[in-house]
């Protein structure tokens, strides 16, 4: 005999299906685990990178176009090398915030200094030292730049497993990257004498999270002379 959708059997046969169908259903962007490395199917896990695919809705991958290639490969190291809990509590918003920030190459290289000088930073004032020395390669070509800004990803998670300031400041700073190719910050024009585009807001999240009781200088010249790491 056929069962009907009002027989009992036919409803807990569809509650089994039902259930089945949801321990077997590939995950989403919402329920898939973050793990370290590349990964072949949101099955094994994502980066927060791969994440950023799945929201654009673009193949799986860990390199989304629409993302500046140095916030990339900084976001690269930085996810791979800070602790589970650290990964699991905020890189899941961080693959939001970074679509659509890819511009030009003359933006990305300028986001990929701000990299090099976070990072150099970041191990001049911590109070632990790092196991390596930090040499970036220092060129504009696409492979120079990616090895560097996920080198320098990689030191800043190695200091923020130590120190969870580090990557509360760390943060602030990928808000600072994302926030610096927006129209907000093509406004900001400040002058000595607050012209034009002087007041122009900074974003609140990255403004709150750099806040500390060691203040960090982003004077890129002045962390050339001060820092002890060495450059090639």
């Amino acid at each position: 005999m056929s069962l009907s959708r009002r027989d009992p059997c036919w409803l807990m046969n569809a509650q089994a299906r039902a259930e089945d169908d949801g321990e077997n259903a590939a995950p989403t962007y919402q329920t898939v685990r973050l793990s370290r490395g590349r990964h072949r199917s949101p099955e094994d896990g994502a980066c927060v990178m791969e994440v950023a695919s799945m929201l654009k809705g673009r193949r799986f991958s860990d390199r989304v176009y629409c993302v500046d290639p140095a916030i990339m490969a900084f976001l690269w190291g930085y996810h791979d090398h800070i602790s589970d809990d650290l990964r699991q509590k905020d890189l899941y918003r961080v693959a939001g915030v970074v679509l659509d920030t890819r511009r030009d190459d003359e933006l990305a290289a300028r986001r990929a200094e701000m990299c090099r000088i976070w990072a150099l930073q970041a191990q001049a004032v911590s109070r632990r030292r790092l196991p390596f020395p930090i040499r970036f390669r220092r060129r504009r070509e696409s492979d120079a730049l990616l090895f560097d800004c996920e080198l320098a990803g990689l030191a800043t998670a190695r200091l923020a497993r130590a120190d969870t300031v580090w990557h509360t400041r760390t943060l602030g700073f990928i808000d600072m990257l994302v926030w610096l190719g927006s129209p907000a910050s093509v406004d900001f024009a400040p002058s000595e004498h607050g012209g034009a585009g002087a007041s122009a807001p900074l974003p609140a999240a990255g403004a709150e999270r750099a806040a500390g009781d060691r203040a960090v200088s982003v004077d890129g010249a002045e962390l050339w002379r001060e820092t002890t790491c060495t450059t090639s």
